[in-house]
């Protein structure tokens, strides 16, 4: 059963367990599933959505990644990059990113304290993907190329 209300500590949420950004990902990243889980499908009983938090140490970033859902991030707290298609934008807290299907992606922190922001999905959407080599290449040539991290390496899937 999902709460209606999940009540903000001074460091994460009440009964929300912090996880590492992935199994087998580097440290750096917490995430924090505040609302929601991931489904195998959308007839699934609970939130359609799911509602996670990630908090990035200084000189963290997420992996470099595509996929077919879109997501919105809503940053909290610190300063961050993003990487959005080819573009770069320098964000802060209560800028609000809209990352459309299969648009290439990565968010950096860019300062010196956690940088933090909520994500929002459908619980029932696809596994993210690796960029293609083309892809890469026009990235590393675009704005973004001079901030984006390929060595986020991409651990085991976890649905």
């Amino acid at each position: 059963m999902q709460n209606n209300v999940i009540r903000a500590l001074a460091r994460g949420w009440e009964g929300i367990a912090v996880e590492g950004y992935r199994p087998g990902a580097p440290a750096g990243v917490e995430r924090h599933t505040i609302l929601g889980k991931r489904k195998s499908d959308p007839g699934e009983s609970g939130p359609r959505l799911e509602v996670r938090y990630f908090e990035l140490a200084p000189g963290a970033a997420t992996r470099l990644e595509k996929h077919e859902h879109e997501h919105f991030v809503i940053v909290k707290a610190g300063l961050g990059h993003a990487i959005v298609g080819e573009s770069l934008a320098e964000i802060s807290p209560n800028d609000v990113v809209y990352v459309g299907p299969f648009q290439p992606h990565q968010f950096l922190n860019r300062g010196d304290e956690p940088f933090g922001f909520f994500c929002i999905v459908d619980a029932a959407r696809d596994v993210s993907a690796e960029l293609s080599p083309r892809e890469r290449e026009v990235l590393e040539a675009s704005p973004a190329g001079r901030v984006m991290r390929t060595d986020v390496p991409r651990p085991a899937l976890r649905l």
